[in-house]
């Protein structure tokens, strides 16, 4: 299929089947999500994937009981990172990646790419990175339709349990969660969307 019908044909699972995903799809999809783009090249992210029932029906209550959570073949939790700061260590490895070996370069592209992060406190922080896991996850979605596994988007949980599900400590957080399988039946609804000229507007000087 091309990318329109790949887009248009992707829509949110509230159920899924028993049939579990390969090893080899769902590879594919975890690598589109390492592969995604973000700001500064920062990559703000961690994917952890649960692939065991009871891991799933266990996330699923503290996503106020969501059939979608639980019935998945698999669970990707997207964990936003903090430290994008100059102090911090993670910031300046992202960066000397593409700064070359100069000490100076290195510190001028620090100071540039980290002079947004540097004034944000740390919930700032955490919404900042949340952003950039939402691009992670689009991508991750379309490269599962491709395959034909169908996915929903996740926003709805109890973030305090989940990180606490997860032992998570400094410097991640739960962003959000994309559920994966293969859809138990047809949906019920037709997609819809507002019509292009509601949505879309082409700037003209007044």
């Amino acid at each position: 299929m091309n990318f329109k019908e790949l887009i248009s044909k992707r829509r949110a699972c509230k159920l899924f089947n028993d049939k579990k995903i390969n090893e080899k799809d769902l590879h594919c999809i975890l690598e589109s999500g390492v592969l995604a783009p973000s700001s500064h090249g920062f990559e703000p992210w961690k994917f952890v994937v649960l692939e065991q029932k009871e891991h799933n029906l266990k996330l699923s209550t503290l996503c106020y009981n969501q059939q979608n959570v639980a019935s998945a073949s698999h669970n990707i939790i997207f964990l936003a990172r903090k430290d994008l700061q100059s102090k911090d260590e993670f910031a300046q490895k992202q960066v000397r990646r593409f700064s070359g070996s100069s000490e100076e370069n290195f510190q001028k592209i620090l100071e540039i790419y980290t002079h947004k992060t540097n004034a944000m406190n740390d919930d700032e922080l955490y919404h900042y990175a949340q952003l950039q896991c939402y691009l992670a996850m689009m991508q991750m979605s379309l490269a599962a339709m491709s395959l034909g596994i169908d996915s929903c988007m996740i926003g709805g949980f109890e973030k305090t349990k989940v990180d606490d599900f997860l032992h998570l400590t400094y410097p991640f957080e739960t962003a959000v969660i994309l559920s994966l399988g293969y859809k138990a039946h047809e949906p019920k609804y037709s997609t819809q969307r507002l019509n292009f000229n509601e949505v879309v507007e082409f700037y003209k000087e007044k």
